[in-house]
């Protein structure tokens, strides 16, 4: 995981430095909280700015054993929404991690995600027989070839079941500075097909020909995904009574 995220500005080249992280999004973060059958979800989104975030996740069984997941990186997708049907979300409750599994409505596009936002989702949403999602791509390398042919298919021989590779037009770009590192890094919509999604990555894994609109870029990314939702409960806030920092700090992390 260390390696994507570079695609947000952050080098984090051990798990000491992903640890030391997880303090911080935890110290920073806003806090929100999914209840389960078995157990509940406990979300810190610490808001670096312009959709930069970074996630903690912990997981709370019915009996109060806690298990700790490791901090991920993230961008809040805004531009588009994609409505997914049908679908399955697979939940891996002790790596407080969930997985996306569905195709795009009415289309044969198979799409499968990382959610981050899963603890700020009414449990009410899972029932609905659609989901609308926010897509971006986190990219571990991109590069502009103008010879290259559209393409959205998993990457090869990658241990990530969300890892994806694709191929498309640039219709619009911007650039973006993490306000943490100043690390330079560049926010592209780009069409693959029948559907569009933005791509973050770090400047300097650029490659190939001039960046500009019009042009093809290939990209080797990790596919993550906010649902959207009526009850983004803590988006714009932090609910305090959901949780507290003590509460944080009291945690295991050999869990």
């Amino acid at each position: 995981m260390e390696t994507t995220f570079e695609a947000i500005g952050l080098e984090i080249p051990n798990q000491i430095a992903v640890r030391n992280l997880a303090e911080r999004a935890e110290q920073n973060g806003e806090i929100s909280q999914l209840k389960r059958n078995n157990g509940v979800w406990h979300g810190r989104c610490w808001k670096l700015g312009d959709g930069l975030e970074v996630w903690t996740v912990l997981y709370e069984t019915k009996s109060g054993e806690i298990f700790y997941a490791d901090c991920r990186p993230a961008f809040r997708p805004r531009k588009y929404a994609q409505i997914i049907a049908p679908w399955a979300l697979t939940e891996y409750a002790e790596d407080g991690e969930a997985v996306l599994h569905g195709f795009i409505e009415n289309t044969k596009t198979e799409i499968l995600c990382e959610v981050q936002n899963l603890t700020e989702i009414s449990a009410s949403v899972f029932k609905e027989k659609s989901l609308k999602i926010g897509l971006c791509g986190l990219a571990y390398s991109a590069k502009i070839d103008n010879n290259q042919q559209r393409v959205w298919q998993p990457l090869k021989n990658s241990v990530r079941e969300n890892d994806w590779t694709l191929c498309g037009e640039i219709t619009n770009f911007r650039a973006l500075k993490n306000p943490i590192s100043g690390g330079d890094l560049i926010l592209a919509d780009v069409c693959v097909g029948n559907f569009c999604l933005e791509v973050l990555l770090n400047k300097r894994n650029m490659r190939g020909e001039n960046l500009k609109i019009g042009a093809t870029l290939t990209a080797d990314v990790w596919l993550q995904s906010y649902i959207i939702g009526q009850n983004n409960l803590r988006y714009e806030g932090v609910d305090l009574k959901s949780a507290n920092a003590s509460f944080w700090r009291k945690i295991d992390r050999q869990n």
